[in-house]
């Protein structure tokens, strides 16, 4: 057995990997669970209590999940949709159901598809996965 990769003939072209949501899935998934099980005194508390006008964990997990829907609704073509404030226990399914929207939107598209968000901006399917895993790990740390 040869453990040589082999490579595509030439003139064919390559197979295009496709996104893999699931890591990102796993990690909001454990931000949400995370969220769910916070007391109502730790959800209303500011992320950093250095710092003034710091939003409370809900306040930014609610951010994070319209930000999620605002990038899958760019994914999709769709028009952005208001995440309303339904209080501070729901804000874990929200970034839950947010998530899941977007890895839906995502999984079927190559890494390199090119997209074009609302603001204009030209960025592969990769690039938005990649930046969403970033805020999730951003409140992760946070919370």
């Amino acid at each position: 057995m040869s453990s040589r990769i082999p490579i595509p003939p030439a003139g064919k072209p390559s197979v295009s990997l496709t996104v893999d949501p699931a890591p990102f899935v796993k990690e909001s998934g454990a931000v949400a669970d995370r969220l769910r099980h916070l007391s109502e005194p730790r959800l209303k508390a500011p992320l950093t209590a250095r710092r003034e006008g710091s939003p409370s964990r809900a306040g930014a997990a609610l951010a994070l999940a319209q930000c999620l829907a605002d990038l899958a609704a760019a994914v999709e073509g769709e028009p952005l949709r208001e995440i309303p404030d339904l209080g501070v226990f729901v804000v874990g399914d929200q970034v839950a159901v947010t998530s899941g929207d977007l890895a839906a939107a995502l999984e079927p598209l190559a890494e390199e598809h090119a997209l074009i968000l609302q603001d204009g901006e030209g960025v592969t399917a990769g690039d938005v996965l990649r930046r969403a895993r970033e805020m999730v790990r951003e409140l992760s740390a946070a919370i």
